[in-house]
C-alpha cells in the first residue's frame, strides 16, 4: 500500500473521515516478454516444391545471424522429377561391316539430357559400341539372327544377316567383269565408300641364322614407321582407295625369303604381312600372290626401298600385277584380269604404281579426274576399267582381307574353356612376283 492510501486509511478509523474513498490498488508490474535466440546455422524452417518448375524442391534454412538462406534440390523425386529412357532403331539389319544403329533417348521430365553410359548395356549377338551422345552401334561378329540390345532395364531387338556377295558364274562376275577366282566376295554395290581397316605386321629384318622374331620394336621405329604407313594411307585416300593400314605389330626377324615369313605369320593376329629390309637380290621388293583368302593367313610381300615399292609390293601380295604394257615382268591382274594391273602415262607423267614408270606415284581409278589426285589439270581421268583401274580392283577385295584376321569373330566357349582342335588343310601354291 502505497503512502497516500495508508494516510486515508488512518483518517478513517480516527475520525471517520475518508472512509467513503476506495483504496487505490497497487499497479501490477508485467514483465517483459523473454527474448528468443536465434536458431542455429543450418536449421530447416521449411521447405516445399515449386510450383513453377516441376521436379526442384526448396529448403529454406536459419543462417544462424536472425537471417535465411535456401537450396533446392532439382532432382525430387517427391516434387515430380523423373527419367525416360528410349531406344529405338535407326537401322534394324546390320553384319560385320554394316552396323544396327540403336538411338538412345535418355531425358529427364525437364526435356534435358541426362547422362549415360556403356557399363550398364550388353547385347546377345555381336558387340556394341557408343559412337556419340545419342548413338550405338552394334557390329556382327559372323552369326547370324535375332539378337537383344539391353541398355540399363529397356530392351530392344534387332536382326544380323550374312554380308551381301558378288557371285561369280563362268568366271564372270555380278557386275560383267572378268574374275580369274570362283570366290564369291562381299560386295554392297558400285556406290560403296565404306572404308575398312587392314590391320599390318611389319617384321623389321635382323640378321639371324634361325627364322623366328626377335623382338619387340623400339618407341623410336614405332614412331618411324607410324609416320610412315600415315603416307601409305594418304596415298590411298587421294586415289580413292578405300582402305587404311593400320599398323598392329612392329617386330625385328630374322628371314630371308617369302616361304620364312609365310613362317612367321602364323604368330600375328593380322589382316596383312610386310617383311622390311630385304628383298631377293638385285631387287626392291618380292611378294606371293593371293588370290583366295582364308583366315588366319595374311598375304606376304619383302620390300626395301620407299614407301611406292611398299605399296607396290603389298598390292601384288593381293592380286595386283604391274600390267600389260609394263617395261619388264608383263601381267594382267591375277584376280581381276581387265582393270587389275598398273599402267604408264596415265595422268601425263605419272603412272600407276603398280607399273615401272618412273612417276608411279598413285592408283588408278576411272571415278577420278587427274585433277582430284595431283595439283596439274589435264582434263584426262584417273583410269579405265577397261585398261588399268588399281583402285577397284583394291577396294573388291577389301573386306575378304579385312576378314582374315577377323578380331570381332564369335568365338564359343563351354563352361571350362576346353582348347579346340584347329583344323589346317593344305596351302594353296602361289604365285612369287620378283620386281
Amino acid at each position: 500500500m502505497d503512502f497516500l492510501s495508508s494516510l486515508l486509511f488512518s483518517l478513517c478509523v480516527a475520525y471517520g473521515i475518508g472512509c467513503n474513498v476506495e483504496p487505490v490498488a497497487p499497479p501490477v508490474v508485467v514483465p517483459p516478454p523473454p527474448v528468443e535466440e536465434d536458431p542455429e546455422y543450418g536449421t530447416l524452417l521449411r521447405d516445399g516444391c515449386s510450383k513453377e518448375y516441376p521436379g526442384i524442391k526448396w529448403f529454406l534454412y536459419a543462417d544462424g545471424e536472425g537471417g535465411t538462406y535456401t537450396e533446392k534440390d532439382r532432382y525430387s523425386t517427391e516434387c515430380g522429377y523423373s527419367k525416360t529412357l528410349t531406344l529405338s532403331l535407326e537401322q534394324e539389319v546390320g553384319d560385320r561391316f554394316t552396323p544396327v544403329m540403336v538411338d538412345v533417348n535418355y531425358v529427364n521430365n525437364r526435356g534435358e539430357d541426362e547422362p549415360w553410359g556403356m557399363a550398364d548395356a550388353s547385347t546377345s549377338l555381336g558387340y556394341a559400341e557408343r559412337v556419340d551422345r545419342d548413338t550405338v552401334f552394334i557390329w556382327g561378329d559372323g552369326l547370324v539372327g535375332g539378337g537383344v540390345f539391353t541398355l540399363g532395364r529397356e530392351e530392344i531387338q534387332f536382326r544380323m544377316k550374312p554380308e551381301p556377295t558378288c557371285d561369280v558364274s563362268n568366271g564372270i562376275d555380278c557386275q560383267g567383269y572378268r574374275q580369274r577366282t570362283n570366290e564369291s566376295m562381299i560386295y554392297y554395290g558400285e556406290d560403296d565408300g565404306f572404308v575398312v581397316t587392314w590391320e599390318l605386321a611389319v617384321l623389321i629384318y635382323t640378321r639371324g641364322d634361325n627364322v623366328e622374331i626377335i623382338s619387340d620394336a623400339t618407341e623410336s621405329q614405332w614412331q618411324k614407321w607410324g609416320e610412315r604407313v600415315e603416307q601409305y594411307n594418304l596415298v590411298y585416300e587421294q586415289s580413292g582407295v578405300h582402305i587404311r593400314y593400320k599398323l598392329v605389330e612392329l617386330k625385328l626377324a630374322t628371314f630371308s625369303s617369302l616361304p620364312d615369313l609365310q613362317k612367321l605369320r602364323r604368330h600375328l593376329d593380322v589382316d596383312i604381312l610386310l617383311g622390311h629390309g630385304t628383298s631377293y637380290s638385285g631387287t626392291c621388293g618380292v611378294a606371293r600372290v593371293t588370290t583366295f583368302f582364308r583366315e588366319g593367313y595374311p598375304p606376304a610381300s619383302l620390300s626395301k626401298c620407299d614407301i611406292y615399292t611398299d605399296l607396290h609390293e603389298l598390292g601384288h601380295s593381293v592380286g595386283l600385277a604391274h600390267g600389260p604394257e609394263n617395261q619388264a615382268y608383263e601381267a594382267v591382274g591375277y584376280i581381276f584380269p581387265e582393270f587389275g594391273h598398273g599402267w604408264n602415262d596415265i595422268c601425263g607423267a605419272y603412272d600407276d604404281l603398280m607399273s615401272y614408270g618412273y612417276e608411279d606415284k598413285f592408283h588408278s581409278n576411272e571415278t577420278l579426274y587427274c585433277s582430284d589426285i595431283f595439283s596439274r589439270d589435264t582434263g584426262q581421268v584417273a583410269g579405265s576399267r577397261q585398261w588399268s583401274d588399281t583402285a577397284y580392283s583394291l577396294n573388291r577385295v577389301r573386306y575378304e582381307v579385312a576378314l582374315i584376321h577377323d578380331e570381332n569373330k564369335y568365338e564359343e566357349q563351354g563352361e571350362d574353356e576346353v582348347l579346340q582342335y584347329i583344323i589346317v588343310g593344305p596351302e594353296r601354291i602361289g604365285i612369287e612376283v620378283i620386281d
